[in-house]
């Protein structure tokens, strides 16, 4: 009874005891594409903004960087009311592998320049997708189409 108590305690050690292995990358680089945003104005001071965008490539100096080869399209909606920008949307992209990922992206501000700001987050996908975690900052705009990504991603 008692070795049958300590072989069992003793495997469970070792199952909580084995590191998970998890990767951390920095998620930085620059986003090329074209997108569209079309204004709906409300009222004086309200506008709704339907966004799109279309990312054909991604400039990473990490070529771990999950980003590296996706490509894909962003959607959402953008508020701005009286100045305050809030708003959120959903990027859909595939990898070199064939790999799907699922980001979201909320807008929290503009720069002088109309850049649209805010964070990003990874809500999960397919192959190396699935077990990716993470997020950070964007910095949206410009003509050319750009977008400046900051952040981590951790593979788990």
């Amino acid at each position: 009874m008692f070795f049958t108590r300590f072989t069992a305690l003793a495997a469970g050690f070792v199952l909580f005891a084995t590191p998970t292995l998890s990767e951390t990358i920095d998620a930085a680089g620059t986003g090329h594409g074209k997108s569209t945003a079309t204004p709906v104005p409300v009222s004086e001071g309200l506008v709704m903004v339907h966004a799109t965008s279309m990312y054909d490539r991604f400039e990473t100096e990490d070529p771990n960087n999950p980003f590296a080869s996706a490509k894909g399209p962003c959607f959402g909606s953008i508020l701005i009311d009286k100045g305050a920008v809030s708003g959120e949307g959903l990027c859909h992209y595939t990898d070199g592998d064939g790999d799907v990922a699922a980001i979201k992206w909320m807008a929290k501000g503009m720069s002088a320049e109309g850049r649209t700001q805010g964070d990003w987050m990874v809500l999960g996908g397919t192959g190396k997708w699935a077990t990716t975690s993470g997020g950070g900052t964007f910095d949206a705009g410009g003509d050319p189409y750009t977008n400046n990504v900051t952040g981590e991603m951790t593979r788990n």
